[in-house]
């Protein structure tokens, strides 16, 4: 099932460090910025909140091309690993409706999608899409990647497996 979320950006919170592949994005070994909405049933959402699991979480825009090869490559990760939660986070205002067909065309998108009304670009400093951060159970940033390349995924994937079980 698929969960969407509608979001706005700021904050923070604390703990540990595995590895920076690219220097944009919030600053390794830091607490990433909050994640503060509502998913599009009405539910709340706080990434304040949403600790006790590792997160992976990715910045993308509806006509990114580079977003659309990237987001499939991200759901498998999910697959493969149950214990880390997937994340990914529209950074501009859309419509949902656009989001939802957006994801829905794809092959396939992590299961938790958020739509933002703009200012995650400032908020999370990140230089461009697709924007990847893996964070750790307590939501410190643990690596930052930037831009949609196999050698990032496979750093990902690396940064993954080392991730305490």
């Amino acid at each position: 099932m698929v969960k969407y979320f509608l979001i706005a950006a700021l904050s923070m919170l604390p703990l540990s460090v595995v590895y920076a592949a690219n220097s944009n994005g919030p600053e390794v070994g830091q607490p990433a910025p909050n994640i503060i909405g509502r998913t599009l049933d009405d539910q709340s959402y706080r990434l304040k909140s949403d600790k006790g699991s590792p997160k992976v979480i990715n910045f993308f825009w509806v006509g990114c091309k580079p977003c659309r090869q990237e987001m499939p490559e991200l759901a498998k990760l999910e697959n493969q690993y149950k214990g880390v939660k997937f994340i990914s986070v529209h950074t501009l205002a859309e419509q949902p409706e656009n989001v939802s067909k957006f994801v829905k065309s794809l092959v396939g998108a992590p299961s938790n999608i958020v739509q933002t009304t703009g200012g995650i670009q400032e908020t999370f400093q990140y230089q461009g899409l697709p924007h990847t951060m893996l964070l750790d159970s307590e939501n410190v940033v643990l690596m930052n990647l930037s831009g949609y390349t196999p050698e990032n995924m496979q750093r990902l994937s690396k940064a993954l497996q080392q991730l305490p079980k």
